[in-house]
């Protein structure tokens, strides 16, 4: 029942927010790579430039920090660290995420891109084993609806819980090009602790908004578990430096 009830209401949420996804944009998300929340998307970021990303989640209580960059045009590298401030038995280790995207092919509306992601855990994850997560995906115009990203993944290299991965990511623009409603749906969490649970609860739900106060300056507030028993809230920043 519980599962059902989890499916129907997942659903709604995507129909509600694909009724206001926009044109392609992205941010820098909490695990480096290109995206609004966790999940990548097909943007990469201008070659020689660096984004970093920071913010505080308040429940369990973590600072978290991101960048990325791109050397190649069209090929990221990205990484990301949540750091654990919280004290409880629910809370356990984050990992250190490095990333890598290349969006190989262009044309119109229709971006695809294909990537991979490696969590370093660490031992006080309680776990063996280093999961790598491959993944493909791809954007396109859904008129009226706007843009969406929609993607695929398989992790593998450790018992966590992990199966076929999907992720739908979906922006919408509101006040002139300044604020943006975010939204992203996945069926499964890169994140260990009580925020996103790494082995249970799958169906991540997240939104947001962002304020791009410049081109190189954007404010974020997110939510996030939207589908859960619990809520977690985000404030946070990101700096776009053209450094090469």
């Amino acid at each position: 029942m519980k599962s059902t009830k989890r499916i129907i209401l997942s659903a709604v949420f995507i129909c509600a927010i694909a009724t206001l996804a926009a044109p392609l944009s992205a941010n820098t998300s909490i695990t480096g790579a290109y995206g609004y929340f966790t999940i990548p998307i097909t943007s990469t970021p201008d070659k020689g430039t660096i984004h970093i990303n920071t913010g505080y989640i308040f429940d369990p209580g973590d600072f978290y920090i991101s960048l990325n960059t791109a050397f190649i045009k069209n090929w990221e590298i990205s990484a990301g660290k949540e750091i654990l401030t919280g004290q409880g038995e629910e809370i356990g280790s984050t990992p250190f995420i490095i990333g890598t995207k290349y969006m190989f092919y262009e044309r119109g509306d229709f971006r695809a891109a294909a990537g991979l992601q490696v969590e370093l855990l660490g031992n006080d994850a309680g776990a063996s084993g280093t999961p790598v997560s491959l993944y493909g995906v791809i954007s396109e115009s859904a008129g009226k609806l706007g843009y969406m990203n929609i993607g695929l993944g398989y992790t593998f290299g450790i018992d966590a819980g992990y199966h076929i991965n999907f992720f739908l990511g979906l922006r919408k623009e509101l006040i002139g090009e300044k604020l943006f409603a975010v939204g992203e749906f996945t069926n499964f969490s890169v994140r260990q602790g009580l925020g996103l649970p790494w082995d249970e609860g799958r169906g991540i739900f997240n939104a947001g908004l962002i304020l791009e106060l410049t081109d190189f300056l954007k404010f974020k507030l997110m939510t996030y578990d939207l589908l859960d028993d619990f809520l977690t809230v985000g404030l946070g920043g990101e700096l776009s430096l053209k450094v090469f």
